[in-house]
């Protein structure tokens, strides 16, 4: 390979290692509330319902920003709205930090964070990773893909040891700093993105957002985002209260979660692997078609610790998988003109299938005292969101970015 490529193909991955280092950041910032909710909620002597409204308003807020961070990165680098989203976080860490007053907490840590993270998401850097690969483009993104549960496993344990030496409030400023003087400068310097005078560039061509919500491909990869966020709200929310009724060890449930963690780092890889080779919405199918097996497992062996294991490792390698391949095939499909719009506004649909998710399946348990019918439904979601999207055409729908609006929508 002449030095000249290799320089190239180094620059392509190391701007897929910057993006997944971001993402690993940010899904372990997410976390640290968890790790301190506790704490939280005595300091500020409130109700968990009440704690609870604060994170949920953050998490709304996440997700309803996402369509405009979307059509931001389509006009600004991404590595801006990035660092301006860490410096965003870090304020308002600071501000919950120094709070005293349920207001000022809502306003640090429910908007100001809500904020920062909304900026700081894989819609601001699935467009920036696109335009860098063609050939091995679901691979890049699959890699980027894994930076949540990367966080998940590195960073939350950094975080938890942070927080047992200095306490939470101290842990939130530390946090800050370190986003501000070493997380933002350094995103600045590697996140770049790609300009048609870098070699073998290809044109930035695609198609509108309004033309892309007007094919059927849109909504029929929309529904596999949904029944992601509703699946996920299942495991998220009510899997250890699940082992609990299941006379289930909860340090037993803690590892299947942990091993959850680890199978979603294999599935991306191997499924940003074949559709790399394949092509073809088959993967992104067979990931929802298992996300409904693994939840058929805990149905049916989910009351003893072996079966729980082998149902969460199942929907593990499922976990993290259908955002790499579902943004690929948005690339493929719609182009780079107006792919963060596009792809922020499908991504948004999957918190509201997560809020649904959780408030049916508490719902169901209140109603009859039982997991069965909420486990039963999510069955059927995953073989619902697999028979979507492997009916999504792959064939691209765009025109050139000279022209001023798309080939006519309903390609499919």
């Amino acid at each position: 390979m002449p030095s000249g490529q290799r320089a190239s193909e180094w620059k392509r991955w190391s701007i897929v290692i910057g993006a997944t280092f971001v993402l690993a950041i940010a899904a372990g910032g997410r976390f640290m509330v968890g790790l301190v909710f506790d704490q939280i909620r005595e300091g500020f002597s409130l109700s968990h319902s009440t704690l609870g409204l604060i994170v949920a308003l953050n998490v709304l807020i996440v997700g309803a920003t996402q369509p405009l961070v979307g059509w931001l990165v389509d006009r600004v680098p991404a590595r801006i709205v990035v660092a301006v989203g860490l410096g965003l976080v870090a304020v308002g860490m600071i501000l919950t930090a120094i709070a005293h007053s349920t207001w000022l907490l809502i306003l640090g840590y429910g908007v100001l964070v809500a904020l920062g993270f909304g900026a700081v998401s894989v819609v601001t850097i699935t467009p920036l990773v696109a335009g860098w690969f063609e050939q091995r483009r679901a691979t890049a993104l699959s890699i980027v893909g894994m930076g949540s549960p990367l966080g998940q496993l590195a960073i939350v344990p950094a975080l938890a040891g942070l927080v047992g030496v200095v306490g939470w409030r101290d842990a939130y400023v530390a946090v800050a700093v370190v986003l501000v003087g070493i997380g933002a400068p350094l995103i600045l310097w590697l996140l770049r993105e790609r300009k048609e005078t870098d070699d073998q560039a290809q044109p930035v061509t695609g198609c509108s957002l309004g033309s892309a919500v007007r094919t059927v491909s849109f909504w029929q990869l929309g529904v596999g985002f949904f029944v992601c966020g509703f699946t996920m709200a299942w495991v998220m929310t009510y899997f250890f209260d699940y082992a609990e009724v299941n006379s289930i060890d909860k340090g037993l449930a803690a590892f299947a979660l942990s091993l959850l963690g680890g199978c979603s780092i294999l599935g991306t890889l191997l499924t940003g692997w074949w559709a790399d080779r394949s092509g073809g919405t088959m993967p992104l199918a067979l990931v929802y078609l298992l996300r409904g097996v693994g939840f058929a497992l805990l149905f049916l062996l989910g009351t003893n610790s072996v079966g729980m294991v082998v149902a969460m490792a199942v929907i593990g390698f499922s976990w993290s998988s259908t955002t790499p391949l579902t943004s690929a095939l948005s690339a493929n499909i719609y182009g780079r003109r107006s792919l963060g719009a596009i792809f922020g506004l499908m991504f948004a649909i999957m918190p509201i299938g997560n809020a649904i998710g959780a408030a049916a399946t508490g719902f169901l348990f209140d109603q009859t005292g039982s997991y069965v019918p909420s486990l039963l439904i999510n069955i059927a979601a995953g073989v619902i969101a697999a028979l979507a999207v492997v009916r999504v055409r792959e064939t691209p729908i765009f025109a050139s970015v000279r022209t001023r609006e798309a080939i006519p929508a309903l390609a499919d």
